[in-house]
């Protein structure tokens, strides 16, 4: 027997609160630089804080979810309707990495000659780059193990 979905999905956003936090302590220690560096820091802070608030509030929901299933105050139907339902989510969130990633790289191309600019285009792609990874990623498992 696999295990329900809401215990999956709680532990498959653990890589995204790792991601998270790791992205903040990384940016923690660039700002104290100049240029390039110390706004890639700005962007992984930033981009790290919201990561962590959503693997968090994800998490917290996925466990009182798997709590109210063992509880048999949810069916297995909803749990599909869940799966299907974050499936749907995390592709969409696919397309908008692809906006991030695109965002980023004309940011940090068209404005090369400005470290500042360079670094913010930079940081954002780098951060839709992860995020397009893991959102593609747990989308097919999720479509591979619940759907």
């Amino acid at each position: 027997m696999h295990e329900n979905f809401f215990v999956y999905q709680r532990r498959a956003l653990r890589p995204l609160l790792a991601w998270g936090i790791g992205s903040s302590l990384l940016g923690t220690a660039l700002l104290p630089f100049r240029g390039a560096a110390r706004h890639f820091g700005i962007q992984a802070v930033a981009w790290g804080v919201i990561d962590v608030l959503l693997a968090m509030a994800g998490r917290r929901r996925a466990l009182l979810r798997a709590e109210a299933l063992a509880a048999h105050q949810l069916d297995e139907a909803v749990a599909a309707r869940e799966a299907e339902q974050f499936e749907r989510i995390l592709r969409f969130n696919a397309g908008l990495d692809l906006l991030y990633i695109a965002a980023g790289l004309v940011t940090a191309l068209r404005f090369a000659s400005r470290p500042d600019r360079r670094g913010l285009g930079a940081g954002i792609a780098v951060q839709g780059v992860f995020l397009l990874l893991f959102d593609l990623l747990l989308a097919r498992e999720v479509e591979q193990k619940y759907l």
